[in-house]
């Protein structure tokens, strides 16, 4: 099998159709973040995102996106892209060493990959969603079964409208405000939990805005709005495939918390979500309390490394290693529940 390395310039209509077809008939990758729209948002926010084809008798059987710097690679669109790995066929299959010489890199990080495409040794975690194939009224029977959470959600929002105003959602909008309520509210989450603010960086702000002026039937950024009377009181900025809408960026007005807002609007999103055709509402990996309230699914993942010898990664061996005594300190027990913030940032 051949391996050629291309950048994102090259991807032409005709590529670009062969990797819709080939995400197409693979349901490993229905999320909108396997979509080429998407790695060439990635590509114009920043350098180094490239292409790696597999080819046999002249066919492309697979695409495999990523950025990589000096050796060391990581998924294209970095820590946002929440799904990643080799676009092809579901019984398509390489040499992780093979491909990663063909890249020029030592190593590539993943902590999204799908199960199914996991390496040897790759650690199995899940993201939890919701199962729409049956329509958002089914959904919804069945959970209010289930969680109590779910059940006291219409009590709270009939509770809302009588004391804010009418409740008004809309799946998508592109009013700015909308945009800088959601910026606003995560830098606010940030000086909360103590972490970096990632919005800050110029890089992270073009990959969503280029994800949201992205409006096609395959791939779409999706703007979605509640509010209570003239008052906005959740937002979250996310994007769908064809089959899946994925739960990127919520917030809410912590103001108006005794309601729910965010859980209010998760339900109208799952709602939009079954009405433009998506079967499932995938809310991302993580451990946040709402999750166990609303998922019915849990699609499994793979995290870990895929290396092959070098001087990268014998540094990165050294590192690792001391970074697991270090782990075992007990004067970073303090910095742990940061660690842990940190992680959860973007599921809040």
């Amino acid at each position: 099998m051949k391996m050629r390395v291309i950048t994102p310039r090259e991807l032409d209509a005709r590529l670009q159709a062969r990797w819709r077809a080939l995400q197409q008939v693979n349901p490993a990758l229905d999320s909108p973040c396997f979509l080429p729209e998407f790695t060439l948002a990635a590509a114009g926010a920043r350098a180094g995102v490239r292409i790696a084809m597999l080819e046999e008798a002249g066919q492309v059987l697979g695409f495999f996106p990523y950025q990589g710097r000096w050796g060391m690679g990581e998924p294209a669109g970095g820590g946002l892209s929440d799904h990643h790995g080799m676009i092809c066929a579901p019984d398509t299959r390489w040499d992780w060493h093979g491909l990663l010489k063909a890249t020029g890199l030592a190593y590539w990080q993943y902590d999204h990959l799908p199960w199914t495409q996991a390496p040897a040794g790759a650690r199995q975690a899940d993201s939890p969603g919701l199962d729409l194939g049956h329509g958002f009224a089914a959904w919804k029977a069945a959970r209010v079964k289930a969680s109590r959470r779910v059940e006291e959600l219409d009590r709270k929002a009939r509770k809302m409208a009588r004391e804010l105003g009418p409740l008004r959602f809309e799946a998508h909008v592109t009013d700015p405000a909308v945009y800088a309520f959601v910026l606003r509210q995560k830098s606010q989450q940030c000086r909360r939990t103590g972490v970096p603010d990632f919005f800050s960086w110029d890089w992270p702000r073009a990959l969503v805005e280029q994800v949201l002026a992205t409006q096609t039937p395959h791939f779409a950024g999706r703007l979605s709005a509640l509010w209570a009377g003239d008052e906005l009181v959740a937002a979250h900025l996310g994007m769908r495939s064809s089959r899946e809408w994925h739960w990127w960026f919520p917030v809410y007005a912590h103001e108006h918390a005794k309601y729910s807002p965010g859980a209010q609007l998760l339900m109208h999103v799952a709602d939009a979500a079954a009405s433009e055709g998506c079967v499932r509402l995938d809310l991302g990996k993580g451990e946040d309390a709402y999750k166990s309230s609303f998922a019915d699914i849990h699609v499994p993942l793979a995290e870990g490394w895929v290396t092959r010898p070098s001087v990268v990664t014998a540094v990165q061996g050294m590192r690792k290693g001391a970074l697991r005594q270090l782990r075992g300190s007990a004067w970073l027990a303090p910095l742990r529940p940061w660690v842990r913030r940190l992680r959860a940032l973007r599921q809040g």
